[in-house]
């Protein structure tokens, strides 16, 4: 049947339960994860020249980025910003796939690393949590559930109050928790949203906000070709699988048909169907494969990272016509970000004519005519 691992027939929600693997890529995923959140919580800490590290304080208008000051009038410059964090986005993708969601998107990072982690202690490993919501209510299943939507919550405020910490400064952000609510109500309200999305989405929607709602996981597609490296399994050693009817002149092919890569999927992909939208690159299906190949004695590799035109016994093509498109776009919009930097203006003078009356005349002989106008000074 083709449809979502994440649905069932009649098209309600089928909950994915993914098994823990340990293996080669997922303990470098683990260090990566690790280092990511390190710098998310203590980024905002860190002072350069007197300033925080990285703030984008709006209501002021006044943002620092690793020691240097931007005012409203730079905003034009964050248009290079935001065009080079796309290109490089998309030069990414079409060498990598979907490499960004796999190992640093925030989605991935928080849920792999937290909020997975808190499940697996208080309710166990993946079949132990299906028995679990599975069975009804009881004093086991209502403190278990009570005791990890705790700490969800508890993690979730902490990861709203250090985003919270990038536009509003720390000093700001550590002043209001010690006050009433009533005394800050905007902060709170946008604090108290942003804990509530968090912990709706990390805790429940997960792997629904990849398929659904992620635009870059809908337009992701585009940007690849043959030649992306990809997370492929090799039909043309695994197969025929085992338990398939095998014709007169076949011999089985190396996949023990264990559906244990499906069993790891956060997104219940089955990699076998080849490349799909919804795999979002993690690469637990490779751990998991090399695990069982290493068991049956066969060769790793089954599924791995290479690109379909390797499978096809294609020459790999690393850079493309569009690769290079990519990489010249950034290297102009990075020389445009850089010559814009280097030529503005720190201190910025704005003289307006006055309203009303825009002169007058000193009541003296000397014939002096005065000119009213507003200044305004930005340092």
């Amino acid at each position: 049947e083709d449809r979502l691992a994440s649905l069932t027939s009649d098209g309600r929600r089928s909950y994915i339960y993914p098994a823990e693997v340990r293996g080669f890529f997922q303990r470098y995923r683990q260090i990566v994860q690790a280092l990511l959140m390190v710098i998310f919580l203590v980024l905002p800490w860190i002072s350069i020249n007197g300033q925080q590290a990285l703030l984008f304080n709006i209501p002021q208008r006044h943002f620092s980025i690793f020691g240097l000051t931007f005012m409203a009038h730079d905003t034009p410059l964050f248009f290079f910003v935001l065009a080079l964090l796309t290109l490089g986005l998309a030069f990414v993708t079409s060498l990598w796939g979907r490499v960004w969601c796999g190992w640093t998107c925030p989605q991935t990072v928080f849920i792999e690393s937290i909020f997975r982690r808190i499940e697996r202690w208080i309710e166990g490993q993946h079949l132990a949590q299906r028995k679990l919501n599975e069975q009804p209510l009881n004093f086991t299943k209502l403190w278990k559930k009570s005791l990890k939507w705790f700490i969800f919550a508890l993690a979730s405020l902490v990861i709203a109050h250090s985003f919270l910490a990038y536009f509003v400064g720390t000093n700001e952000l550590f002043h209001m928790v010690r006050q009433p609510p009533t005394e800050n109500w905007t902060s709170f309200l946008i604090m108290s949203f942003i804990s509530l999305l968090i912990l709706f989405d990390f805790g429940w929607f997960r792997e629904q906000f990849c398929i659904i709602a992620c635009p870059y996981g809908r337009f992701q597609s585009v940007l690849m070709d043959q030649h992306t490296i990809n997370i492929c399994y090799d039909e043309k050693r695994g197969e025929p699988r085992k338990g398939l009817e095998l014709g007169s002149n076949q011999s089985p092919g190396d996949c023990v048909n264990c559906y244990r890569c499906v069993q790891v999927c956060p997104t219940g992909v089955d990699i076998r169907r080849g490349v799909q939208l919804e795999c979002i690159a993690c690469t637990a299906c490779i751990d998991a494969c090399d695990e069982i190949m290493t068991k049956v004695k066969k060769p790793k590799g089954l599924i791995r990272y290479t690109s379909e035109s390797a499978l096809a016994g294609v020459p790999h093509k690393m850079f493309r016509f569009r690769n290079f498109v990519y990489l010249f776009l950034i290297l102009i919009v990075a020389s445009g970000l850089v010559f814009a930097t280097a030529r503005r203006n720190p201190i910025q003078i704005t003289l307006l004519r006055a309203k009303d009356i825009p002169y007058r005349v000193v009541p003296l002989d000397s014939g002096i005519e005065l000119s009213e106008g507003a200044t305004g000074l930005v340092n």
